[in-house]
């Protein structure tokens, strides 16, 4: 196809007017709801939409051919006014199709349909942030706790300065926002997190035809913090076990720490401990289930090894593994459990998660099969959990020395002559 006939293609007509329905003329008042009516035409193609204005006139005192209202009476201080509002919303959607024209872009209904959705959001970073996202989240293009994450990001922007068109987003406003949020006391982290929401929707706003956004903005250097993970060594999960044979538990610390240590013997996250059930059990040594996580958006089905210790921790009454309190009460029965234990490490339900990566790469070392059980579709994120804590990492060095023992011993005892 030559490029003149994509063009040709591309071309579309496009007209509004004001418009009423004759028969919807009140027959006492005589007064009328009134529309936009938009027209847009391609080769082979028309499509035609009435847009409601939220006003009501007599239907006389309409000049249709000039998509204008005349005076009702001597000094009708209306008529001014909302000739104004009509003006500007046919202003609106002829600015839409200048726009389209002018890209060389095909407009029809449907398009024009979604650019009025952002109509009033073109300019306002926070009202486009909260459409965009809701967007997202109906096509499923995002997860739930994506759309829960951005919520957290936009109420940020919001405390920082809601009033804020794409028009003021720079360099200078990006370090002010991010000055902002170090004010608040936001971690590192927290920080990045938030700044690449943000990036996020810039770049997607970038790509609408009616929004500018300046590039140097959506560039914001913006690095993160490898920070440690919190996981526990053999001697704290050895503590834990004992605790948990203690007949002094309450029902929900029982459960909370059945839960969290079968969680560092199989790795599954707490969103899956929730779900985990007999239905699960492929055998007696392995587990098969789709994972909570994007679940909405890729579900994806694993298969793990179920080990006797980690059995020793399941409910043998319910079909459900584990009775389980909300997240909330989860996280602070944990942190009640590692002062119980004597652990001073901050305990939340994902550093069970990271005790089997620990647990597994100090006993077998293979960072693809944990990848495999993990679930994680890149290498990368497996190598996080790869952690060897400092008292692994003095064990494999007292090695160096094995054979130099007698050596030393004699030194020694020349030394005393």
């Amino acid at each position: 196809m030559s490029s003149y006939q994509k063009a040709t293609e591309l071309m579309f007509n496009f007209s509004t007017k004001l418009f009423f329905l004759k028969a919807k003329i009140h027959p006492i008042t005589k007064m009328v709801s009134l529309y936009i009516e938009v027209y847009i035409s391609t080769k082979g193609n028309s499509e035609r939409i009435r847009l409601p204005l939220n006003i009501k006139w007599k239907a006389d005192k309409i000049d249709r051919p000039n998509s204008l209202l005349l005076q009702r009476h001597r000094n009708d201080e209306d008529m001014n006014d909302f000739n104004m509002i009509i003006m500007t919303e046919r202003s609106k959607l002829n600015e839409i199709a200048k726009v389209y024209r002018l890209s060389g872009k095909r407009l029809d209904l449907a398009t024009l349909k979604r650019e009025l959705t952002f109509a009033d959001s073109n300019k306002s970073l926070v009202a486009y942030m909260l459409k965009r996202r809701r967007e997202l989240f109906k096509n499923r293009e995002i997860s739930e706790q994506t759309y829960k994450n951005y919520g957290t990001t936009i109420n940020s922007i919001k405390d920082f300065r809601e009033a804020v068109s794409f028009d003021h987003i720079n360099v200078t406003w990006m370090s002010e926002y991010k000055a902002f949020l170090k004010r608040k006391g936001n971690a590192h982290n927290t920080i990045w997190t938030r700044l690449r929401d943000l990036k996020s929707f810039l770049r997607i706003a970038n790509q609408e035809t009616i929004i500018y956004v300046d590039q140097a903005a959506i560039d914001f250097k913006n690095t993160s913090i490898n920070t440690p993970i919190t996981y526990l060594n053999r001697v704290e999960i050895g503590l834990l076990m004992k605790l948990h044979d203690k007949e002094t538990l309450s029902e929900t610390e029982y459960n909370v720490l059945s839960a969290f240590l079968f969680s560092c013997f199989t790795s599954l996250r707490v969103s899956d401990i929730y779900n985990a059930n007999k239905n699960w059990m492929l055998s007696d040594n392995f587990l098969t289930f789709t994972m909570k996580k994007n679940s909405d958006r890729a579900p994806k089905t694993i298969k793990i090894p179920l080990i006797p210790i980690a059995q020793t921790f399941i409910s043998a009454t319910f079909n459900k593994f584990f009775d389980l309190p909300s997240s909330q009460e989860y996280n602070r029965t944990l942190k009640d459990l590692a002062k119980m234990a004597g652990i001073r490490k901050n305990l939340t339900s994902h550093v069970g998660r990271h005790t089997f990566g620990f647990l597994f790469m100090t006993a077998v070392g293979d960072i693809y099969a944990l990848k495999n059980i993990l679930g994680h579709s890149k290498i990368t994120t497996t190598e996080r959990y790869a952690h060897i804590d400092e008292e692994y990492e003095f064990a494999q060095v007292l090695k160096l020395q094995e054979g130099f023992n007698l050596f030393h011993s004699s030194s020694e005892r020349f030394n005393c002559r």
